[in-house]
């Protein structure tokens, strides 16, 4: 006679059903639920995030005395950029330059400074030094300009020359690109060379084609930049202005040159700002 032997307990497990993990559920319903509210941050347009880029040619010391480049930015519109001689009020110097706003405060004073001016809240900056446009774009592998005027302009000891034409420039001669303003409307034509070269590096940093290269160009522009956002807050801007606001215009507050006490300012023409501020970054 055989007998069957069980196993203890066998026969006891074999008869349950298995209880559903749980707290596995609740887990992955939370990392879920927290993925969800990170993309619709970074992806739905809610809000009106605007950026003040901040740039300055000034090398040595401790940091740009004052800043030669101002564009402000919107995520889902466009970009408008500020001369800086305009003629403004800043607060607690009564008025000059705009861009000795940050020689009397940094980029908090020129923050308020511009929302007095515009009439707009500006509250994020990123303060670019402009040397370090070579190595955002030798990162990028070039960049592709359609270059207007002829270029001839010596950086640290080497003389870049840029013919007329839609061509790939190198690091050296992006910056060359980006500095010289030696064409009939000085520095007007070159912040509107600064406006054509921030527009094509977005674009071209974040074609698919580009998509290896893009961690090096973001360590170049860490490496050259400084700025009151998170990296979160900064992503954000970067893909939703690549989504919604790549499109947007891009215009030059307008104004006129005028020469007081021997000094050029940029008078605005606050009625026609109005209206460029609203077709670009209101």
């Amino acid at each position: 006679m055989t007998m069957k032997v069980y196993k203890v307990g066998r026969g006891l497990r074999a008869g349950r059903k298995k209880r559903p993990n749980y707290t596995r559920r609740r887990v992955l319903l939370i990392v879920f639920v927290l993925l969800f509210i990170l993309l619709a941050y970074l992806l739905v347009p809610i809000g009106g995030q605007r950026v003040v880029l901040l740039g300055s040619d000034t090398r040595g010391g401790n940091g740009p005395a004052r800043t030669d480049t101002i564009v402000v930015a919107r995520a889902t519109g466009g970009m408008l950029s500020v001369p800086r001689d305009s003629l403004v009020k800043i607060s607690g110097h009564g008025e000059g330059k705009i861009n000795s706003a940050y020689t009397y405060g940094g980029p908090d004073l020129t923050l308020k400074t511009l929302h007095d001016d515009l009439n707009i809240p500006v509250n994020d900056y990123v303060l670019v030094k402009f040397t370090g446009v070579k190595d955002v774009v030798n990162a990028l592998g070039g960049i592709t300009i359609d270059v207007k005027e002829p270029i001839n302009l010596g950086i640290e000891g080497k003389v870049y020359k840029i013919n007329p034409g839609t061509q790939r420039l190198s690091g050296g001669q992006a910056l060359a690109y980006v500095r010289w303003r030696d064409d009939p409307q000085g520095d007007i034509g070159r912040e509107q060379r600064q406006q054509q070269f921030l527009n094509q590096l977005v674009a071209q940093a974040t074609a698919p084609q580009n998509l290896p290269r893009l961690p090096g160009v973001l360590m170049a522009i860490l490496d050259n930049t400084d700025t009151n956002m998170n990296p979160i807050e900064v992503a954000r801007f970067a893909i939703q202005y690549k989504l919604y606001g790549g499109d947007g215009k891009t215009e030059l507050y307008p104004g006129h040159p005028q020469y007081i006490n021997g000094i050029s300012f940029w008078i605005p023409d606050k009625k026609a700002g109005e209206k460029v501020v609203e077709e670009t970054i209101d």
